[in-house]
């Protein structure tokens, strides 16, 4: 990753490309193929600094139940993550 764990970002995670074809359905129907090029599976691990995560939790204080895992916190809290595709 370079420079550090992180790669000089607050929040960085391991993903691998996807491979297979991805289909979009909508009621029971194939719509149209998803083209892969910006696809990833995101599967850790996760790198957080101590302040991006700080930052995180006080952005979605009061909603935390409403969160189901590191990708929900993000979105929640509206911070970047940096994607380091795993080959």
């Amino acid at each position: 990753m370079g420079e550090g764990q992180g790669g000089g970002y607050r929040i960085s995670v391991v993903a691998a490309p996807v491979r297979d074809t991805c289909k979009e359905v909508i009621d029971g129907l194939v719509r149209r193929t998803v083209p892969r090029d910006s696809l990833a599976t995101v599967s850790g691990p996760w790198l957080f600094t101590r302040e991006a995560l700080t930052d995180a939790l006080a952005r979605i204080e009061g909603r935390e139940r409403d969160l189901r895992g590191l990708v929900a916190l993000c979105e929640a809290a509206r911070l970047k993550v940096r994607v380091v595709l795993d080959e």
